[in-house]
């Protein structure tokens, strides 16, 4: 029987890479404590916000935490080398803007899934469940941009007038609906553009390529058409 592969602190922390309970032995051998005790409910909540950290550098998170609570000190870590100082731009300038409109990524940036490492989600302020305006999935070449848009018939007129790259996210043929499950508790309902009915999976629309600090006012106009300031 072959021997089972022992985490290391140069072992990087990925989503579905290794079962939560061999992360927890390795933090509980480094620490000589039975319990981990996080600044999370639960210590699998805590181990995915170190995600794309080696095991060191989340150790030493655990012993010392840094406090950050600013989108431009997380992106100083050495997990955010992925991705360029432009892509980090448009972060940074996004978290600004998108907080007049009472949104946050709460000072957390957590696990992605199997094709995103990391991903930052920005949650309603002042809310228990914190409902989702918008993500930034964090990938080895760039960042993914998306928004969580409702009731698009509402904004038709809008859409069908906006530039060609915010207007290409809702007429494309990326994450068209193939109908899998006929019980599909989460399908959105269809909307129409320029007179074609276009129905997405809930899970694959509303997604920004390369997003950039250039086109940040369009991303903003787009989203004050379906999150309207409160004045």
């Amino acid at each position: 029987m072959a021997n089972k592969k022992i985490l290391s602190e140069d072992t990087l922390i990925i989503w579905n890479k290794h079962p939560v309970g061999e992360y927890r032995k390795f933090f509980q051998q480094a620490t000589s404590k039975e319990e981990i005790v996080t600044t999370c409910k639960d210590f699998q909540t805590w181990l995915f916000t170190q995600a794309g950290k080696t095991l060191a550098e989340a150790l030493e998170e655990y012993m010392h935490p840094s406090g950050y609570d600013k989108i431009e000190e997380f992106l100083t870590e050495r997990r955010f080398d992925i991705i360029s100082e432009h892509d980090k731009a448009f972060i940074i300038a996004f978290d600004i803007a998108i907080k007049d409109y009472g949104y946050d990524f709460g000072g957390v940036i957590t696990s992605g899934n199997v094709w995103s490492p990391l991903v930052i989600i920005y949650g309603k302020i002042g809310t228990k469940s914190r409902p989702c305006a918008a993500r930034i999935y964090i990938k080895d070449d760039g960042i993914v941009f998306r928004l969580y848009l409702n009731k698009v018939d509402a904004h038709r007129h809008y859409i069908e007038n906006a530039p060609a790259h915010i207007k290409e996210a809702f007429t494309n043929q990326a994450g068209l609906c193939t109908f899998c499950w006929d019980k599909c508790p989460s399908r959105p309902a269809p909307y129409t553009i320029d007179g074609k009915q276009i129905q997405k999976c809930q899970h694959h629309q509303f997604y920004f390529s390369a997003p950039s600090t250039e086109r940040l006012p369009d991303y903003m106009e787009l989203l004050s058409q379906f999150y309207p300031i409160k004045k």
